[in-house]
């Protein structure tokens, strides 16, 4: 049977990132290639409302799993 990693190590996975590897944030003009078209003020606030909803569906997804599945222990190894 295999092992499963444990939360501690998955998060310090997601919050470490690659070694080596160089990210920066970028602001919403050197995001937008030149020449680009602006969206308007509706599709704005409708991906604003579509980000919102598919935040709240997996928010409530994950709080469904996680009382179903949470007290199931998670099994630590030393395999690689």
């Amino acid at each position: 049977m295999g092992c499963v990693k444990s939360k501690k190590s998955a998060a310090e996975a997601a919050v470490g990132g690659a070694p080596g590897e160089k990210a920066r944030l970028v602001g919403p003009e050197e995001a937008r290639a030149p020449g680009a078209p602006q969206a308007g003020p509706v599709l704005l606030d409708y991906a604003q409302r579509l980000s919102e909803e598919i935040v709240v569906r997996a928010v409530q997804q994950w709080a469904e799993l996680d009382r179903r599945y949470g007290d199931i222990p998670y099994i630590e190894c030393d395999a690689p």
